[in-house]
């Protein structure tokens, strides 16, 4: 199964690129070396359950660029070597853009005490700051421009049951009630829930 790096050149798609969409990709992605991350992770399973557009501006591989972009926002925000991060995907299903974001947001929305985001956030460089408001009062926060981007959707579980997740996810059921999650974030402006066809908060992976 092809591995992928922040070096890796996304394959192109079949399909053309659309400007304004309604093709999007739930993917389910599994880091391989974890353990670079974070020494506890060894011996276990890292996973990233997202969404993609289907196809990204040049015609590449919308899950292939987005995996890739993820790997380099981590190696950076983390003081890792350019390229050492290595994943592959696992999964990755076609629909429209409220199938794969309502089985994305289930997926998500069940698998709350498995995400490893606290970590994350711990582990990124100056992902920490200390915050004054006008009163002078000091508190210590997240600077979100030095979190890792995504870091919600990375989970802990083995691979036959993140497998088998993220196939219960699909369930029409299931995605029923994680489309009221993408409507309510997409209502309060909430990232990472675009809308199909108008280009409305689509993000094309940077460089």
């Amino acid at each position: 199964m092809r591995i992928i790096t922040s070096k890796t050149i996304p394959v192109k798609s079949e399909f053309p690129f659309i400007e304004k969409s309604n093709d999007g990709i739930n993917y389910l992605w599994k880091l391989e070396n974890p353990e670079l991350v974070n020494g506890i992770f060894v011996d276990h399973d890292i996973f990233k359950d997202g969404f993609a557009k289907r196809v990204y501006k040049g015609g590449f591989d919308g899950v292939e660029s987005r995996l890739k972009n993820t790997l380099s926002d981590m190696e950076r925000k983390l003081g890792l070597r350019k390229g050492i991060l290595k994943a592959r995907i696992i999964r990755r299903k076609d629909g429209t853009y409220d199938e794969a974001l309502s089985a994305e947001q289930y997926f998500q929305k069940v698998n709350k005490a498995s995400k490893i985001q606290v970590l994350l956030h711990a582990r990124a460089h100056d992902a920490y700051k200390v915050f004054t408001d006008e009163k002078g009062n000091q508190s210590i926060g997240l600077d979100y421009r030095q979190t890792i981007g995504g870091s919600s959707e990375f989970v802990i579980m083995p691979m036959k049951k993140a497998v088998a997740k993220f196939a219960n996810a699909w369930r029409k059921a299931n995605r029923k009630i994680g489309m009221k999650v993408v409507t309510w974030k997409r209502a309060n402006g909430v990232r990472g829930c675009p809308v199909g066809f108008s280009g409305k908060n689509d993000e094309e992976p940077s460089k």
